[in-house]
Formats: structure tokens, sequence, C-alpha cells
């Protein structure tokens, strides 16, 4: 037999053994087969060929953005029908700058401004201003706001609570609670897709997986085949699927993953955006507040002292228990010509609340002074009063 002959046999016969993905990689670094011949499969029998692309530098995997590449590489951590699959889609809004930053923080600012949050961050400059505007409209409160060594601060939980019922008496706690949003959404919302690159863009080098971009992130990646070929040293024999050493690889790395989606903004808080934000419209609503307060009719003497009482006793739109425990009024509108308050009024034994009006001083004899009276007596002085304020 020739030589040109045992040279055909030889090559039809090594074109037919089929060969093991470590083969393939080898093959393929020395250019022996072509791109297209080369298909490779987990243990599953996926090939996810949605995601790779093979050529001659190395496999390359293509994404569409950070919920396919958080999805691919980490499907564990982000399995399809699971939290973590939800996770890696608004991960991705984020990223784009599609979350509702400002929809998520004005859910919240309600029980932020009930539970003082909102008021305790105001800074020093917003407190200098709210003082003045405080010593006109409500000394009893503007002592809560102290000064030392030109900074001005809130003294204690009382203060923070005073401060905020007195807000609400004077019909600026909806304009506060949009500067608090306001500045909570500055703080974050142009850090959080920086967070997100820092954390995964290029999270994959220590097994390989590089940044085929120098401009985007989660839009293709490449391992070259000399660090597939390195996979099989590492982590498994020659006649494992490279597929299967990949995902094993990625999961032994000590790589940095994302905290739950709500907990990111705790993590790439920006305090000057904040202050600069929240000290710039708080600026806005105290100077408006200022100016009605100084040139509005409105504001006259009696008002202001009517505003400050009521302040004292939890401020307009809360419920209001007496001391007694068996009467619950909100105050509603205050009438500046009249001081007459529109109030709402029910007892420990219904739910229906009754709408009244009187004086801030009635309101005040009825959930305060009940020590004046027996319970036959407290009964007789309710009903009067009842008789006397309901609409």
């Amino acid at each position: 037999m020739n030589m040109f002959k045992k040279r055909f046999l030889y090559e039809q016969e090594e074109e037919e053994v089929e060969l093991n993905d470590f083969q393939k990689i080898l093959a393929i670094n020395k250019r022996r087969i072509h791109p297209s011949d080369v298909e490779f499969y987990n243990s599953e029998g996926k090939d996810f060929s949605d995601v790779i692309d093979i050529d001659y530098d190395g496999i390359h995997f293509k994404f569409d953005g950070l919920e396919e590449f958080l999805k691919f590489f980490f499907p564990n951590e982000h399995e399809e029908g699971s939290d973590g699959e939800y996770d890696a889609i608004n991960y991705d809004r984020m990223y784009r700058n599609q979350w509702d930053w400002y929809g998520d923080y004005s859910d919240r600012s309600y029980d932020d401004w009930r539970e003082n949050y909102v008021v305790s961050a105001f800074k020093s400059d917003s407190l200098k201003k709210l003082k003045e505007i405080l010593n006109i409209a409500s000394p009893s409160t503007s002592k809560y706001i102290v000064e030392k060594e030109g900074k001005y601060s809130i003294e204690g939980e009382t203060g923070e609570t005073q401060i905020t019922s007195i807000l609400t008496t004077l019909g600026v706690d909806d304009d506060v609670q949009e500067a608090y949003v306001d500045a909570n959404v500055a703080a974050i919302s142009g850090e959080v897709p920086k967070y997100i690159e820092e954390t995964h863009c290029n999270g994959l080098t220590d097994v390989g997986i590089e940044n085929y971009s120098d401009r985007h992130c989660f839009w293709r990646y490449i391992m070259d085949w000399g660090s597939a070929v390195l996979l099989f040293a590492r982590f498994g024999t020659e006649n494992d699927k490279f597929l299967d050493l990949l995902f094993e690889a990625i999961g032994k790395s000590s790589i940095s993953h994302l905290p739950e989606y709500y907990e990111i903004q705790y993590n790439v808080w920006d305090d000057v955006a904040f202050t600069t934000t929240y000290v710039s419209e708080l600026d806005r609503v105290f100077d408006k507040l200022l100016d009605r307060i100084e040139d509005d009719g409105v504001y006259n003497k009696g008002y202001l002292e009517v505003l400050d009482k009521v302040s004292k006793i939890g401020g307009v739109g809360e419920w209001i228990t007496s001391k007694n425990k068996k009467v619950k009024l909100r105050i509603g509108n205050i009438d500046p010509e009249t001081l007459k308050i529109d109030f709402h009024i029910t007892n420990n034994k219904t739910y229906d609340a009754k709408k009244g009006r009187s004086t801030i001083d009635e309101i005040i004899n009825l959930l305060y002074n009940e020590s004046l009276f027996d319970v036959e007596q407290f009964r007789e002085h309710y009903l009067k009063f009842l008789q006397k304020t309901i609409l």
C-alpha cells in the first residue's frame, strides 16, 4: 500500500472519531476544525445556542442586558420562577434607569413622616431657617431647635415629634415630604448603575471570562481557548463537559454578588447629593411659609396661638386620645376668622365618628381635664360637649 493511500485512510479514520469537549478546544485552538463544527452541551443536554457563539479566538457569550447575564452565569441564584429571577429583573431595571425610585420613596414617605424620619433628616441650614419661622408661629416648638458652635440640631425625640406636628398644622407637611423624597432619589439614582457595573461588569475575570467591549457591560463576553483549557486542569479531567466545568468554576470562585434589590440603596448612598437637594428644596418651602406668615393677614396672633396649641396636643389630622382613654378626637380645619376647629370625635364604645366644631380650649378641656369629673360627671360633660359642638 503506497504512502498516499495510507495517509488517506488515516485521515478518514481520524474524521470518524467523535471528539470530546477537551479535544474540540485543542483542535479549534490549532485551527484544525471550523467553529461551525464545534458545539458544547452540559450534562442535561443543553447547548445554550441562544447565548453562545464559537469562533477561532474563543467562546463568545452574548446577552441583551443584565437580566440575561445574571440568569446565564448564575443559574442557581437567579433560577427561572424563583425570587432570584425577580431580583435579576429588578437589577436590570435599576441598571437601565427604569426603576421608579420616586414611587418607591413616595410610598414610604407617609410612614417616614409619622415616625419623624423626615424631620430628623433636616440639616443645620434648614433648621436655622425653620427656627426663625417657629419663633413667630410656635415659640414653644422653636425651643427644640438648639444652636451650638454655629450648628443647629433638634433636641430629642420630643423635639422631632413637636416639629413634625407643627409643620403638619402649618400645612406644609406634603411639601416637606416631597422635598425628602426628591433628596432620597437624588442620593441613589445616579449611583446604582455604577454600583451594579462595579460588582458584575468585570466580575468573571478570575475564571477567564472577559468583557468583549470597552464601552458596554452585559452585552458580549469572551473566554479564549487557553482559559478554557485551564478549566479542565483546575476543576476536572479531559473527559468532563466544558459547560459543566464552567458553571462549577463560577460557583467556586470568590465572585461578588449584589445584595437584595431593596438593600442596594444603602450601599450607594450619596450624602452630598441628598443634602444639596434637601436643603435647596426646604429653602423653597420655608421661604414660602415665612412669606405667608409675615404677609398674609390669616396668620394673626390669635390664629398662631391656636396653631401652637393644636400642635402641642398632636397636630392636625391625628387621632388624639383623652387621658382617660374614653374619647378620641381628630382635628381638621381651623377657621382663621372665628378660630373654631372642625373635628371628628368618637368614644371607646363605637367606631362611628361624629363631626363637630369647637374652640381649642374646649377641646383641651375635654381631652385632658377629666380629673375634674367623676365617671358620671365626665359622661354628662361629654354629652354636653357633643350637644354643643356636633354639626
